[in-house]
Formats: structure tokens, C-alpha cells, sequence
């Protein structure tokens, strides 16, 4: 379990790290209600909506579509590219804003899974995850929330990463053995304004059936 969690966070900080500097729930097992205007993406027997700006998917059916609109971005993303590239089996869905805001971040959004022990709970996880991580990703908040029929872990993360100031949104949801987490990631300066929107987005996180 260690191991693949770091491997994990590993590939989200080298994510975040080749992100910066461009010129760039509600859960349950049933379908959540679409929001206007928002586009589903599916992936890993999961599916959360994100606003219609957001370009990404499946990494086993759109990782094309995905590498290509990175690289659209010009050279500055070329390491993230080849990133998720080189390691599709790391996220089951994987999105970016390709409105990019006024701070230059790629904000982007994605989903992991692994397998743990049935006994472990959310509090230990979240123990364990806050610990792996170096020092300059500053923890800000840690709660366990209610998310439906789920208690969830919520993280918020600050850092600095080549230069600029950014933030990170993340959740984490137990289902039997399996614990799927949801990241989404800023600019700082635009997390007030992108936040409500990510919980929105939270909030339609279903696993299918």
C-alpha cells in the first residue's frame, strides 16, 4: 500500500512542479444529477462532472487527447506530457482547465485509487498520507467530512513550485477496501475563486454501478 501511495504522490508533485510558470460528495452508487452546462467524465467504474472548459478523461481510452492538449500548451509542459505519458496506469481520470487563469497554473483535476486493509481508517490514511509529502507542501487543513453515505478525508495543501505560489484541494473516499482520491489543483490566488466550483464538482463523484 505504501509503495503505490508513493508512487502516487510522487507523480502529483512532478505533475504540479512542470504546471507552473506558463502562459497557460456528494457519493453514492447512482448517477449524480448533471449540472448545466458540465461534462462527465468517466473512468475506473467512477465519474465525477467538471465545468465544459475542462479537457482530459479515461487514461486508458484518451490519453492521445489528453498529451496532445498539454503539448498544445507549448514546451513548458512537455515533462508533464510525457509524465502521464509514461505512467497512465497512476490515474484513473485526469483533466485540465484550458481556461487557463490570470496566475499562469494549469489548474488541473485527477483521480487515483488504491487498495488498502478494510480494518484501516480514514484518520490513520490520513495520517499516513500528510507524512509523505516534503516540507515544502505546507499543510493547511485536514477534516473528515461527510460525503453522503461516506466519510471522506479533505486535505488543502499550500506550496511554492518554481516560483509561484500554488494550492491543492484534496479528497479521499473509502469504499470497502478501496480508497479513491480526488485532487484538484490551482494557482493560490485563484483557489478562493475556483473553490466552489470544485466543490460542486465533489459533489457529483459516483461509483458506478
Amino acid at each position: 500500500m505504501m509503495n503505490k501511495r508513493n508512487l502516487i504522490l510522487l507523480i502529483c508533485l512532478l505533475s504540479l512542479s512542470t504546471a507552473v510558470g506558463c502562459g497557460q460528495v456528494e457519493t453514492s452508487s447512482s448517477t449524480a444529477t448533471p449540472i448545466p452546462g458540465w461534462e462527465k467524465f468517466e473512468g475506473g467504474g467512477v465519474e465525477l462532472w467538471l465545468p465544459e472548459s475542462f479537457e482530459g478523461g479515461n487514461l486508458d481510452e484518451d490519453i492521445d487527447l489528453i498529451v496532445e492538449g498539454l503539448r498544445s500548451f507549448g514546451p513548458d509542459f512537455e515533462q508533464m506530457a510525457q509524465t502521464i505519458e509514461q505512467n497512465p496506469s497512476v490515474y484513473i481520470i485526469w483533466a485540465f482547465d484550458s481556461e487557463v487563469g490570470e496566475t499562469g497554473f494549469l489548474t488541473n483535476v485527477n483521480i487515483t485509487t488504491e487498495k488498502v486493509l478494510s480494518a484501516l481508517t480514514m484518520d490513520t490514511y490520513l495520517d499516513a498520507a500528510t507524512k509523505q509529502l516534503p516540507p515544502q507542501f505546507q499543510l493547511v487543513e485536514r477534516n473528515i467530512v461527510q460525503l453522503g453515505d461516506y466519510q471522506a478525508g479533505r486535505l488543502v495543501w499550500e506550496s511554492t513550485l518554481g516560483g509561484m505560489d500554488v494550492k491543492q484541494l484534496q479528497y479521499f473516499i473509502k469504499d470497502g477496501n478501496t480508497i479513491w482520491a480526488i485532487t484538484y489543483s490551482t494557482g493560490a490566488k485563484e483557489y478562493d475563486q475556483r473553490l466552489p466550483v470544485f466543490e460542486q464538482s465533489v459533489h457529483t463523484f459516483a461509483i458506478q454501478p
